[in-house]
């Protein structure tokens, strides 16, 4: 998996360090790529302390590879931890690595949480428009996407990644916001096109298609990826496809 997308992407993302994903900085470093090591942080602060010694171990021995730990992935969206507990583990790994931290979430609850910026070197926002509480289609992506980075760059002072964007090939649709090959690609072309202009850093969601994902957002959560489950690409786009940051 990873030597297909070290032909197109010079830089993947993960969300945690469990289920064999702690080998992936190893093997990153041997193609060349870099990573934005997740760190999973859930309910359970022991499970959470593993992951954090981890990833902080990795940080330390693949210095090349490792970007930097991305510290919780939706934890307040999902009410799993409180900003307090977070920013004690911010502190703690801070005080363990050298390498940069960040925390991803919802762009609206960054918003809501604008303190946790004290304490990250950079913040990673989440901004899908199929999913937004007011579903926005394909046709205006590109508006919502470009008002969404206007206002977060006057909110924050902090360097922003946009740490997931994308569109579901398959799926329900939500109100104008329609799942499907065409859309995705469509999608793809105008973020990027977008992103080149305003030189935004990026992740794109997501690499391949993950089935398991059905069970918890319905259909449309396992086709979000540009690659399908047998690493076929699912289509082609212009010359910026591929530059992701």
């Amino acid at each position: 998996d990873l030597r297909r997308l070290a032909t197109r992407f010079p830089c993947v993302r993960t969300y945690s360090v469990a289920q064999g994903l702690e080998a992936v900085p190893e093997i990153a470093q041997q193609l060349g790529l870099k990573v934005y090591l997740g760190i999973w942080i859930g309910w359970v602060d022991n499970i959470n302390r593993q992951q954090i010694d981890t990833a902080v171990r990795l940080s330390k021995q693949y210095p090349r590879a490792i970007k930097a730990l991305v510290v919780g992935n939706e934890v307040l969206l999902r009410g799993e931890q409180k900003p307090a507990a977070m920013r004690a583990y911010f502190k703690e790994i801070k005080q363990r690595t050298q390498t940069p931290i960040t925390y991803a979430d919802v762009w609206e609850f960054w918003r809501h949480h604008r303190d946790l910026s004290q304490h990250v070197d950079f913040i990673t926002v989440h901004i899908l428009p199929y999913w937004e509480n007011s579903p926005v289609a394909t046709s205006h992506a590109g508006e919502h996407i470009q008002a969404v980075m206007q206002i977060l760059q006057q909110e924050f002072e902090k360097p922003i990644l946009i740490g997931e964007t994308g569109w579901s090939s398959a799926g329900r649709q939500r109100y104008g916001a329609e799942p499907g090959l065409r859309n995705q690609a469509q999608y793809f072309q105008i973020f990027l096109d977008l992103a080149h202009t305003h030189q935004w850093q990026y992740n794109l969601i997501e690499a391949y298609d993950q089935p398991w994902k059905r069970v918890l957002e319905g259909t449309v959560g396992g086709y979000w990826g540009i690659f399908d489950v047998d690493g076929k690409a699912k289509f082609t786009l212009g010359a910026g496809f591929g530059r992701a940051k």
